[in-house]
Formats: structure tokens, C-alpha cells, sequence
């Protein structure tokens, strides 16, 4: 459940039985989450898109669309943040766009960068 309100001292509260629905928990952990500047030991798993990366980001867009045989998906493979559902749908997209080249001897073509 996310909580966008203010008043709310958390972003999020994950219930960690609801994620395999079919199966059946006496007990459950509930997590909650808080949100704060990335720091540097941090994991990035949300992109922060800042004024002065755009240059670099595009660098980086030339380069991958220039690279054969590799794609780029997800949150930190396209530098966007991303819903999950959003996230699932485009890896599929894209592989179902891959699979439909390889099936037609065609050139697998890289995916849109957003």
C-alpha cells in the first residue's frame, strides 16, 4: 500500500504474505517504508533524473543504440523511474519484439530508450 499524504511519516507498507497469494501464512512481515536522498551506499533502484545528467544521459542512449546484441530494459537500463507494472509490461513488449525479429531472421532491434 502506498501513502502519498504528508502526514503520513512513510511511503509505503509492503505485506510481504500478499505477494504469493495462492499460499496460505499463519504469520506474516510487514515492512514500511521511508524515503531520503540516495546516499552513496545505497542501492539505486530509483533513477533520479537531475538537469546536469542530460548530456551524459544522452551520451549514454548514443552508445547503446550504436551496441549490437544487447538491449536495455528496466528502471536502470532506461535511467526512468518506473512503476513495476509498467516495468513488466515493457520487458515483455520487448521480448516478445525479439522473438518476432529471431523469427524472421531479422536484426533484433534495441528497445526505445524513454
Amino acid at each position: 500500500m502506498n501513502y502519498g499524504d504528508e502526514e503520513v511519516p512513510h511511503t509505503r507498507i509492503t505485506e510481504h504474505k500478499h505477494f504469493a497469494p495462492a499460499e496460505t501464512h499463519e504469520q506474516t512481515v510487514c515492512f514500511r517504508e521511508f524515503s531520503r536522498e540516495h546516499q552513496p551506499e545505497d542501492i539505486p533502484y530509483y533513477p533520479v533524473r537531475l538537469v546536469d545528467d542530460k548530456d551524459l544521459l544522452d551520451q549514454y542512449e548514443a552508445r547503446a543504440a550504436a551496441t549490437s546484441g544487447v538491449t536495455f530494459v528496466g528502471r536502470l537500463g532506461t535511467y526512468r523511474y518506473l512503476d513495476m507494472d509498467v516495468t513488466i509490461a515493457e520487458a515483455l513488449a520487448v521480448a516478445d519484439a525479439m522473438k518476432r525479429s529471431l523469427d524472421d531472421g531479422e536484426p533484433v532491434k534495441p528497445a526505445p530508450s524513454g
